[in-house]
């Protein structure tokens, strides 16, 4: 077999107690950085929001839309905390917008109507846009409106117009098929929709826009989201303690509960030092890193029980630093690996990708750590505080 790494004899837990203190640092200035900060930064996944699936056609010649061109005009607009995707079907290729919802959403025209109602309810009837005269609608295209047919003058139209919260408003006459008046109240919304549909005609003349849905994810089902994450890593933690202690002995399934309880507050920590979101996305990392944490830790506990069961008499730390050294060249080969596959993705994943990345990333090196510092000391400090030596509790067990 190739050993890429050679033979090594280091005292890992000679400062241990350094390391855990240090860990305890770390952890306590992440959490002061949530409590400053509100909390952490949940993504609209969880904290509720718009998903708006658009679907563009980019005139002759011209390059179609793509999620990077939609990333300048949402951050034209200070749009924050937007994410961009490409959503693709057997109808073709739209983007998918997910947003924060700064306010309720309301279009234009339902604002209009809302205020006719408030304030002329029973004085006008809503006119379908399959009877108005197709001629001249093209100085409408892009606005929002709604055509009414109503007795009422063009200055209380107007004036009611301007208690609504739209840009330019207008009401304009116009006629139906059939030759009948009506009036055609219009304006630009303040909504995000609005705004940004506002900024791509804009930014890209010459391509057409259509919003093919629009769906409202409510804070209600982020709070299940929420609940349901946290539900998802508590099962996880009590199924490896379950495992680890018919596996090995309490003791152990203990100390890597710890340390992966460790490496999530750390993850989280930085991530929120760093003001990413946390969405689904990283939620999957962290239950990934869970996986992968707890199976680095599981190989070096079993190279602790095997040696432990062959030099009863060494001490535990004398037996821990062995096992750790041990399985080191394989440790560092594993998390490089996957390392490398990381970094990879968060360069060059997209931006879709960089919370998920950035997560793996600080999840594997602090995973590998605690595996050493953490989960294996815990081991030494309950024999040298209890008095109770592993070797004859795994012997039993055995």
């Amino acid at each position: 077999m190739i050993r890429f790494i050679g033979k090594t004899n280091i005292d890992f837990q000679s400062k241990r107690h350094f390391w855990m203190t240090l860990s305890g640092i770390v952890i306590l200035a992440g959490l002061v950085s949530l409590v400053l900060r509100g909390g952490p930064n949940y993504s609209i996944d969880f904290t509720g929001g718009l998903a708006v699936l658009l679907r563009s056609h980019a005139p002759q010649g011209a390059a179609p839309l793509d999620e990077e061109m939609m990333r300048r005009s949402l951050d034209k607009i200070g749009i924050s905390g937007s994410e961009v995707k490409t959503s693709r079907s057997a109808e073709g290729e739209d983007l998918l917008i997910r947003m924060k919802e700064e306010t309720r959403f309301k279009p234009p025209e339902a604002l209009i109507r809302a205020r006719l109602d408030e304030t002329h309810s029973g004085e006008w009837q809503v006119v379908p846009d399959n009877q108005l005269n197709q001629t001249g609608l093209e100085r409408l295209k892009g606005r929002s409106y709604v055509a009414v047919s109503t007795e009422l003058s063009e200055a209380v139209l107007s004036g009611l117009l301007r208690t609504v919260e739209i840009d330019n408003p207008e009401a304009i006459r116009y006629a139906t098929e059939t030759g009948d008046q009506v009036w055609i109240l219009s304006g630009d919304g303040r909504d995000p929709i609005s705004r940004l549909l506002k900024v791509l005609r804009e930014d890209y003349p010459g391509y057409t826009f259509d919003v093919r849905s629009i769906e409202l994810v409510g804070p209600r089902i982020g709070a299940e989201l929420r609940g349901k994450a946290m539900l998802a890593l508590l099962v996880s933690w009590g199924l490896i303690i379950l495992y680890l202690w018919w596996r090995f002995d309490l003791v152990f399934g203990i100390a890597a509960i710890i340390a992966l309880v460790h490496d999530i507050l750390i993850t989280i920590g930085v991530l929120g030092f760093l003001n990413y979101e946390i969405s689904m996305t990283v939620v999957g990392a962290l239950l990934t890193l869970i996986g992968f944490s707890v199976n680095d830790t599981i190989v070096t506990f079993d190279r602790i029980r095997e040696n432990l069961r062959r030099f009863k008499d060494h001490p535990v730390k004398e037996v821990v630093n062995n096992s750790i050294n041990q399985t080191l060249a394989r440790t560092i080969i594993t998390s490089g690996t996957v390392l490398l596959v990381v970094i990879v993705l968060f360069y060059n994943g997209g931006e879709v990708l960089h919370g998920f990345a950035l997560a793996m990333l600080i999840g594997l090196l602090v995973g590998t750590y605690s595996s050493i510092y953490i989960a294996a000391p815990i081991l030494i400090d309950y024999t040298e505080r209890t008095g109770k030596p592993l070797a004859k509790r795994i012997k039993a067990k055995s």
